[in-house]
């Protein structure tokens, strides 16, 4: 289910205040979907853009979507172009599934276009020169041949809808809600989405345990080869045992020997190999030395597959539960396959191109949501400090002890909530050398009165008008901006 362009084109006209927003945070969700922290003249809002089969759409969103992993180059160039950016409008093309955000940001005129078109939906990143910047993902396009540098070109105008069906709405507005419209949307598509993150939950899980069970049949077999050696380990002690009785009478350097063996039915002649480069006595030691090789090996191999078996049964057992599983189950089913042996591979990190260098901080949110930026290093300090921040953030250090730069974004004229202060505080403690105190200095002040002194080393500031607090550490409160963590990827 995808919105209609009538659907598309009401939304987009009930999103209209959040105009002059600034975006505060880009979260990727999919590898087509993203939502954009806006804060603006009404207050914060969360703008959700999904290009994903059978789910395209846009609207507010009232709950956070889960991250993805990992972060996709597209995010990265989200979050490097669009961090602060103005919202400058958001229109709909009329007649058709695509939407154009409109932004400002610190590197000229910005459009982030959405190609709400179903299954072959997409999202692009275009500069002030027309030109593609980046995709969510590869075009399927060979008309307009949408890669990065190359000229923007819209879809052609697919068939029109009929005028009957093309107004009518299939959503009913929730009476009370910020935005009516989004809220009836997002609640249509919440069991929708959930549905599709089951399957793939699922069918990720799925195959790598379907993988470990065909192993464990395989190595069944290899086991079941080893154990029918047995017999013939019996056949090598016999011959041992003739050697040892028959000594006297085997010729040093003979290729073999025939020797008289007595049993039940009478005596019988057998006629036993050797090594001529061995002694009589190192012949007769080589068959019970392979003789107790494999009876050995035969009571690990038997151990070895009631394990195999085990192993083999608890998989069965865990593929039943996974098709049965809920949502919320998958994550305690995954650490069970891990444990099995049998866990889905990590998604690749995505590679990094020159041109897009890896964030220089680490993003935590306070408990009043407000973004908190923690620099990774001393060269990272300097570049988020003198390159990212803006004059009215705050910007806090641990007092009289190396550690990062911490940053919180504030829209001009504003100063930061107490629980947003004692938040950025704490993570300016942990990522310090005084990590671990009960209590530390920190120093805070607005970004403009920090300065880089000319050859100074780096992550060395000085900064003026300061104030400085004696922070008792909170644990609690530690652990829940960690858990919180904005990842890239």
């Amino acid at each position: 289910m995808s919105l209609t362009a009538a659907e598309i084109e009401a939304v987009v006209a009930e999103l209209a205040p959040l105009a002059g927003a600034r975006v505060e945070g880009v979260r990727a969700h999919g590898e087509r979907a993203v939502t954009l922290e806006l804060f603006g003249p009404g207050g914060r809002a969360r703008l959700l853009l999904s290009a994903e089969p059978d789910v395209t759409r846009i609207h507010a969103a009232r709950a956070r979507p889960p991250r993805a992993a990992p972060g996709s180059a597209f995010q990265q160039a989200l979050r490097r172009e669009l961090d602060g950016a103005r919202l400058v409008a958001i229109e709909a093309v009329p007649g058709d599934r695509v939407v154009v955000l409109r932004l400002e940001g610190p590197r000229g005129a910005l459009r982030l276009v959405a190609e709400l078109t179903g299954r072959h939906g997409n999202l692009f990143l275009v500069g002030p020169d027309g030109a593609v910047r980046a995709s969510a993902g590869r075009s399927v396009s060979q008309r307009r041949g949408l890669v990065p540098g190359a000229p923007y070109l819209a879809p052609a105008a697919g068939p029109r809808e009929e005028e009957s069906a093309s107004r009518r709405l299939r959503f009913a507005p929730n009476a009370g809600e910020r935005f009516p419209l989004s809220a009836s949307i997002e609640d249509a598509y919440a069991a929708r989405e959930e549905e599709r993150l089951l399957a793939e939950g699922r069918r990720r899980l799925r195959e790598p345990v379907r993988a470990a069970l065909a192993r464990t049949r395989r190595a069944l077999e290899r086991l079941a080869e080893e154990a029918a050696r047995v017999p013939a380990a019996e056949a090598d002690r016999r011959l041992g045992d003739l050697l040892k009785q028959n000594l006297s009478h085997v010729r040093r350097g003979a290729r073999e020997v025939v020797l008289t063996e007595w049993t039940e039915a009478g005596a019988r002649e057998v006629k036993v190999p050797l090594d001529p480069a061995r002694s009589p006595q190192a012949n007769m030691e080589r068959y019970f030395r392979q003789h107790r090789r494999i009876v050995d090996s035969a009571a690990r191999v038997a151990s070895r597959a009631a394990e195999v078996r085990a192993r083999g049964e608890a998989l069965r057992a865990l593929l039943d539960e996974i098709d049965r599983a809920a949502l919320p189950a998958l994550q305690k089913l995954e650490r069970d396959a891990r444990r099995l042996g049998a866990g889905p591979r990590p998604a690749p990190t995505a590679r990094r191109r020159k041109e897009e260098p890896a964030s220089p901080y680490r993003t935590f949110r306070s408990a009043a949501g407000t973004v908190v930026l923690v620099g990774k290093g001393p060269a990272e300090n300097d570049a988020l400090t003198v390159r990212t921040a803006r004059g009215n953030d705050l910007w806090l250090h641990a007092r009289g002890v190396p550690g990062a730069h911490v940053v919180v974004r504030l829209e001009k004229g504003r100063a930061p909530d107490q629980e947003t202060l004692l938040d950025a505080a704490h993570l300016a403690v942990h990522f310090s050398d005084a990590r671990g105190a009960p209590q530390a200095e920190v120093a805070s002040t607005r970004a403009k009165y920090v300065r880089k002194p000319k050859g100074a080393a780096p992550g060395a500031v000085t900064y003026s008008q300061e104030k400085v607090v004696l922070l008792r550490v909170e644990r609690a409160r530690l652990d829940r901006l960690l858990a919180e963590e904005e990842q890239e990827g």
